[in-house]
């Protein structure tokens, strides 16, 4: 049976307990934002990083709100408005960079508007939740839930009833920009500015109107085959812009889809016109998995529309199509049904 739920992703981490803090000869220093502030009480260093309280943190960085469920161990936080700009932004920056020339040969090709595009440098740096010589997990480890989307902590500390967290979880789930420097025992942390990030946004959004129906049926299936719910969403119509944020929020961000299976070249079945301002496609896909792949079909209407006073060509109805790989649920949906793939071609 192929699974069509999308499957969020569990950090696998390890305890730190018994790990012994490092203590520098001079205070800690933390800087949020530029500023220096309090040192909540119990902070430490392991390593190269702070464990610090997540309460506290959640306190800082503008958290909605941060629930403890000591029974199932569990945290529950609902973060600001920014996460969902900055994880927007980062969906644009992904799907809107140009892969190697063969895997660009398999998918639909940006507009001309689109590869003229200056996209923003967003920190790369990888973000350490676990100590890499760890490897044993612990048999109840803290859960995080961040927007609804779990992971597992285990190298979480529980110190006189405040739960203590890696530096780098900052960065993990709130979007900032976190450098610990061991010299000066410094700890800093730069929240993503939300302004800044939905000019940044507007920029690329205008930038992707289609002009012509073609051009939405290409960036609607770039967007599904770069796993983007962005550049899905920067197709629709406002109406349907609507429906997806609502998912979004159901997700927890706007990555779409799996890591497999995954859609292959996307061939035009049918491009039928309704009117002189409407036209239906039907297209077909590969869905491709490490073994083999089966056959996808989606059927769409788009309609010339002015969104935000500029005229472009939007997805209106997504009529057949699986929820699997798209930002909105489709009027219709493929039944579910076991899935036998056809061995890759060698």
């Amino acid at each position: 049976m192929k699974k069509r739920k999308l499957i969020l992703p569990s950090l696998a981490l390890v305890m730190t307990l018994s790990t012994t803090p490092v203590f520098a000869s001079q205070p800690l220093t933390i800087q949020i934002n530029g500023s220096v502030t309090s040192t909540p009480p119990g902070v430490h260093v392991v390593k190269d990083q702070v464990m610090i309280p997540l309460r506290w943190a959640c306190e800082q960085l503008g958290a909605r709100s941060i629930e403890w469920d000591a029974k199932s161990k569990t945290v529950s936080i609902e973060t600001n408005e920014t996460y969902y700009a900055f994880t927007k932004l980062l969906s644009y920056v992904q799907a809107l960079t140009p892969r190697d020339q063969e895997k660009e040969t398999e998918m639909w090709p940006l507009s001309e508007n689109a590869k003229k595009i200056t996209l923003p440098r967003l920190s790369d740096r990888a973000v350490m939740l676990n100590f890499p010589e760890h490897h044993i997990e612990p048999k109840n480890p803290i859960t995080i839930s961040v927007n609804g989307s779990p992971y597992a902590a285990y190298s979480a500390e529980i110190r006189n009833d405040r739960i203590y967290v890696l530096s780098d979880w900052i960065q993990q789930l709130f979007k900032a920009d976190v450098a610990y420097d061991q010299k000066t025992n410094t700890l800093s942390i730069k929240a993503p500015d939300k302004e800044e990030i939905e000019k940044q946004i507007r920029t690329i959004e205008e930038a992707l109107v289609p002009t012509t129906p073609e051009e939405a049926m290409k960036l609607w299936g770039r967007g599904e085959q770069t796993r983007s719910g962005a550049l899905q969403y920067a197709a629709l119509s406002p109406e349907l812009r609507e429906k997806a944020m609502e998912q979004v929020k159901d997700r927890g961000g706007w990555v779409t889809g799996g890591s497999s299976p995954w859609v292959g070249p996307i061939t035009v079945k049918e491009e039928k016109k309704l009117s002189d301002t409407a036209v239906q496609y039907t297209v077909t896909y590969p869905e491709i998995t490490s073994g083999g792949s089966t056959t996808g079909t989606e059927t769409f209407i788009v309609e010339k529309r002015t969104v935000n006073e500029k005229e472009g060509w939007f997805i209106t109805k997504l009529l057949f199509a699986s929820p699997y790989y798209t930002i909105i649920p489709a009027e219709s949906q493929p039944p579910e049904e076991p899935i036998t793939y056809v061995p890759l071609s060698k």
